[in-house]
């Protein structure tokens, strides 16, 4: 449904975001109806073609599935119409959902660095703790070898400082 203003609404926004998003997270409609299975829905391909012609009524449990399904936020999916290829601002749409990905990717990796950190402390302290009722030094854990910091990094030494890239004027 369209409104007087002449943007999708309701169930034909949701049609429309599922077959655009779809189409760039490159699935197939078997691969969404796969995946609204492991969330405990009962799908078939069928059933996301009808939502994308908006042949078929979609509830709003199963909105919130798909969105999860095509890992989108749940907000702007049913309430703003992403751009359809060939529109002038589908590139540029592109390549945001490109940053969120990453942006996401690092987020967890920071998570599971920090989660790996407070479980090597707790597993120093609990050797150290070990160690000392039995009497024994503990020796101090230092890794025998050292991380190289990531190219371009602040701390790498083979890093161009940007006043030695400037020309000359």
């Amino acid at each position: 449904m369209e409104t007087p203003s002449g943007r999708l609404s309701g169930e034909a926004l949701v049609a429309h975001n599922l077959r655009v998003l779809r189409k760039a997270a490159r699935l197939s409609q078997d691969d969404v109806a796969e995946r609204m299975n492991r969330l405990g829905f009962k799908f078939h391909q069928t059933q996301v073609a009808k939502i994308e012609r908006n042949a078929r009524p979609v509830r709003y449990d199963e909105v919130i599935g798909l969105a999860k399904a095509l890992g989108v936020p749940l907000f702007p999916f049913m309430t703003e119409a992403v751009a359809s290829e060939g529109e002038p601002e589908y590139e540029l749409q592109e390549a945001a959902f490109r940053v969120e990905a990453a942006d996401q990717e690092w987020r967890n990796s920071h998570d599971l660095e920090q989660a790996a950190k407070a479980r090597l402390t707790e597993a120093e302290r609990e050797y150290a703790e070990i160690a000392e009722r039995l009497g024994i030094e503990a020796p101090d854990f230092q890794p025998d070898f050292e991380f190289y910091p990531a190219p371009n990094s602040p701390d790498d030494p083979l890093r161009e400082d940007a006043d030695e890239q400037a020309p000359d004027q």
